[in-house]
């Protein structure tokens, strides 16, 4: 087979493999959630079995703390959605003189701006179709939460006898298991250490939310929480609402107060305590990182977008043990660090970029 009808080849499997993924997805994103969430609960799980407890015990346990949390969520939506409920109507009329106020200065400016259109434009804003699509988003996810309770319980079940099926399974275990091992180490840092700077950016962002007196401050931080596991542009959209949020419940001074606190709290939390803690963990270039947010979210929606950070990770470790591909997986991998700059014309070269001359002169002498 020519090299031109294998990549023709090659390409049909991608598309089928895609198509496949896509019809796939009401199955496999509750599974590769549930398997997302084992790896976080698994430092419980560990903690009760290392006690001489039924493996079971130990899932278990996990499986309640993450039941008190879901629990928890659910509260804070639902709270959260009566307060919306109520503080709306007091939103519109204040965006609405707002609204009015602008339309007025850049009529003064030379800008002609209807305020009336503004203003109804403002009213007719429902909350019903806002509160609809929340309530089928919650009923999506309610209906996908059974699997993936399933799947984390027997996940962490299956935990401590995975090293002896792979054995069973791999020709060569020793081989095989340091690169299943590598995976899971890998990905199960990631996740915990992404949960806890999620959680840490959620705390912060609820504590300057609080202290500028903004409304619906434990549902905005929770948002936080979720939209920092989507990597560049997660924190970027949790933004948006919370300073909406501000300028209509206090002002533009208090908008803008939020928008720096929100600016302050990513930047020290997502470049320079996440990359101390994780290191070179993750292993993955910003640029791919991105068209594998953009992929994976055009592929399964938000859910993919949560995910494609761990299934890039897999993905990568698998391809740099696969002859042919390893090519691949260093195209994924960060731009290595810049060597040393050469000198300037007129300064004296370092003496190691001297040495070879010099050992060349001695021999030619």
């Amino acid at each position: 087979m020519s090299r031109r009808a294998q990549m023709v080849v090659v390409a049909a499997a991608a598309v089928v493999v895609i198509v496949g993924l896509r019809y796939a997805e009401p199955f496999l994103v509750p599974v590769l959630f549930g398997v997302a969430l084992a790896a976080i609960s698994s430092p419980i799980a560990t903690w009760v079995t290392r006690r001489g407890l039924p493996a079971a015990l130990g899932a278990l346990a996990a499986l309640v703390v993450d039941l008190a949390i879901l629990v928890f969520v659910g509260a804070v939506v639902t709270i959260a959605g009566v307060e919306l409920e109520e503080k709306v109507p007091v939103y519109l009329v204040r965006m609405s003189s707002m609204t009015e106020a602008l339309a007025m200065t850049l009529t003064e400016r030379g800008f002609p701006v209807n305020p009336e259109f503004l203003s109804r434009t403002l009213h007719t804003a429902s909350l019903v179709p806002l509160l609809g699509g929340a309530a089928v988003t919650v009923a999506s996810a309610a209906s996908s939460l059974g699997v993936v309770l399933l799947v984390v319980f027997f996940a962490l079940c299956e935990g401590a006898g995975a090293g002896a099926k792979v054995r069973r399974l791999i020709s060569t275990p020793a081989r095989g298991l340091e690169h299943v091992d590598r995976i899971v180490r890998e990905v199960k840092k990631y996740l915990v250490v992404k949960t806890l700077t999620s959680l840490l950016v959620a705390v912060l962002a609820y504590v300057l939310l609080v202290l500028l007196g903004v409304d619906l401050a434990l549902l905005l931080a929770s948002s936080l929480f979720v939209l920092h596991f989507i990597p560049n542009i997660g924190a970027a959209v949790a933004t948006i609402p919370a300073v909406l949020a501000a300028l209509a419940s206090q002002g533009p001074g208090t908008a803008a107060l939020v928008a720096i606190g929100y600016l302050l709290i990513n930047l020290l939390v997502g470049n320079v305590l996440e990359p101390r803690v994780l290191g070179r963990t993750l292993g993955l270039s910003p640029l791919a990182v991105l068209i594998g947010m953009l992929f994976w979210g055009w592929l399964w929606g938000p859910a993919g977008a949560l995910l494609s950070v761990p299934i890039m990770m897999v993905a990568k470790i698998t391809l740099e043990n696969v002859e042919g591909l390893s090519w691949v997986a260093r195209i994924m991998e960060p731009a290595p660090e810049e060597p040393e700059t050469a000198p300037v014309s007129g300064e004296p070269a370092p003496s190691s970029l001297l040495r070879p001359s010099v050992a060349g002169a001695r021999r030619s002498g």
